[in-house]
């Protein structure tokens, strides 16, 4: 009799972190993947791959029971953001966190969660934050078989729209010198795959993802080394602007400068230890520049 391998449904698998998970849980070579998607057609590269496509909307529970059935397991994580990042749906998020609970304990399956890095379950006053807060409480109130990731921020914003990298310069939202705890997607997919291959010993733990502290200045220090010597200055926003124009974000500029400097939050040195414990090497800064092209790439207009 064959052995039928294990199946994940990997929410938000076109998405940054749930790409990395099916890419590590392909690379594992134990298990079978599916993707969570609304439109099959947006899954077809996934589906190329061997990764089965599974009809589900976050925000409608019955088509995650439906999705989730015959399960081992699930990768959950949730968006509470528009396009481009303009403004943050935090009750639409608690909704969509609801219903991928509710609907793992529905179909009999656990629940690899990845929210935020989190020092403890204090409201932050940073409502993106916050609603993940909340969602854990929901989790545990759930007693849900489950274990919860806690990525710090994503190394592959770098270079997005609202963290630009263009010829000599680039421009972030904290001051140059504050140190921000960074992981790289790929390493989410990671954690989650290592978590999943042994579940029972992280059923009910939370680990926060850090692969190292970094500052603006570092990004242009290690990007004039990819680079041959070429030249970045880094620069932010004003914060008077950012208070009236993108509050959430000045709120998370507030929180991250505040913590960026010695003596750093004891959650940091934590962080990168249980990083550590689960995937050795995390990725550095320097070799996911380089991964991403970034050593000879052409950059974005001047």
């Amino acid at each position: 009799m064959v052995r039928e391998d294990p199946l994940v449904v990997v929410c938000g698998a076109t998405g940054n972190q749930g790409r990395a998970v099916v890419d590590a849980l392909l690379a594992a070579g134990k298990w079978r993947v599916a993707a969570l998607v609304r439109n099959p057609e947006r899954g077809r590269a996934l589906e190329a791959r061997g990764v089965e496509l599974r009809r589900g909307d976050l925000v409608d529970e019955a088509s995650l029971v439906a999705a989730f059935r015959g399960a081992h397991a699930v990768f959950g994580v949730t968006q509470p953001w528009s396009t481009g990042y303009r403004r943050a749906d935090t009750q639409g998020e608690i909704r969509q966190g609801a219903a991928l609970v509710n609907a793992c304990a529905s179909a009999g399956t656990r629940l690899v969660f990845s929210t935020v890095l989190l020092e403890d379950d204090r409201p932050t006053g940073i409502p993106h934050v916050d609603s993940k807060i909340q969602l854990e409480a929901y989790l545990r109130q759930a007693k849900l078989p489950a274990a919860v990731l806690g990525p710090a921020s994503f190394m592959d914003n770098i270079g997005r729209d609202f963290f630009p990298v263009r010829p000599g310069r680039v421009r972030g939202f904290v001051d140059g010198d504050a140190k921000v705890p960074l992981v790289a997607c790929r390493d989410i997919g990671r954690a989650a795959a290592r978590v999943l291959d042994d579940f029972d010993a992280h059923l009910g733990k939370r680990h926060n993802l850090i692969a190292g502290l970094y500052s603006g200045l570092d990004i242009c220090a290690t990007l004039s080394r990819l680079r041959g010597g070429e030249a970045f200055r880094y620069g932010a926003p004003p914060r008077p602007l950012m208070r009236l124009f993108a509050p959430e974000f000045y709120r998370m500029r507030r929180t991250f400068e505040a913590a960026g400097r010695p003596p750093f939050p004891p959650v940091y040195d934590a962080g990168l230890r249980e990083t550590a414990a689960l995937i050795s090497p995390a990725t550095t800064l320097e070799a996911f520049l380089r991964d991403e092209g970034y050593a000879d790439k052409p950059l974005g207009g001047g």
